[in-house]
């Protein structure tokens, strides 16, 4: 790996997003929001910001909304990384983006706020680079947990599958955007609309993660990520 390449990634400013309401994490996120939940006595955000510092990774805006201040207060004694707090209140991750757009260079990442993954940001972001494309999304294949019947009308069972994988994958966030997105951006009227956008115009590449996936939406998750995250902590 080149100086140079090395020298570029250490320059992408990190948008995290963490001004949703996280309603499905109720009643937890009726007093905090859901970024600053704990799993193992550190906070969701602070798990992803540790990733992420694996690669030097170190200017960090901050986009927050739902109990800001909050957002800000956790934020406000650490010093190991540059955070700036973007308050765009309760907007879409659209607006998020625009209202940081001042503060971003030729190239930047989005990821979310309730959103572990030991993505190796090095393959992501040398994959970002290969391609002809405005961004890149960082995707996970997931297996169904339980056998999949399928029967005619007649209840006739046609075929089993035993505990088979999705016929995609999901979404997992990691994004990372030339700044010539915002070309694409002044056209789209949400966050939805501007990913369409992108695959309309053959812009949006896939980055296929094979690691750790947690996400965190609900209380059962929560509990789940409670029990999963220690495979996490052991790549850090």
């Amino acid at each position: 790996m080149s100086r140079f390449y090395k020298r570029n990634i250490q320059e992408l400013k990190i948008l995290l997003l963490c001004g949703g309401e996280g309603t499905r994490l109720y009643p937890l996120t009726k007093k905090i929001p859901k970024p600053l939940v704990e799993i193992k006595n550190k906070t969701i955000i602070d798990h992803i910001i540790t990733h992420l510092c694996k690669y030097n990774l170190n200017e960090y805006l901050i986009c927050s909304g739902y109990k800001s201040v909050m957002i800000e207060k956790h934020f406000y004694n650490i010093k190991s990384i540059k955070t700036e707090i973007v308050n765009s209140g309760k907007v879409d991750i659209l607006q998020r983006i625009k209202d940081c757009r001042k503060m971003l260079d030729n190239e930047f990442m989005v990821c979310y706020g309730d959103t572990i993954a030991n993505v190796n940001i090095n393959k992501l972001y040398q994959f970002h680079k290969s391609h002809s494309g405005v961004a890149t999304i960082c995707s996970y294949q997931v297996n169904q947990n339980f056998g999949l019947i399928k029967e005619n009308n007649e209840n006739l069972v046609t075929s089993f599958e035993e505990k088979p994988q999705y016929p995609g994958s999901i979404n997992i966030g990691y994004f990372i955007f030339s700044n010539k997105v915002f070309n694409y951006i002044q056209s789209a009227n949400n966050w939805l609309d501007l990913i369409h956008i992108l695959i309309e115009k053959k812009q949006l590449f896939s980055f296929q993660h094979e690691g750790i996936h947690i996400t965190i939406n609900t209380l059962n998750e929560l509990a789940l990520a409670e029990k999963s995250i220690d495979l996490f902590l052991d790549t850090l």
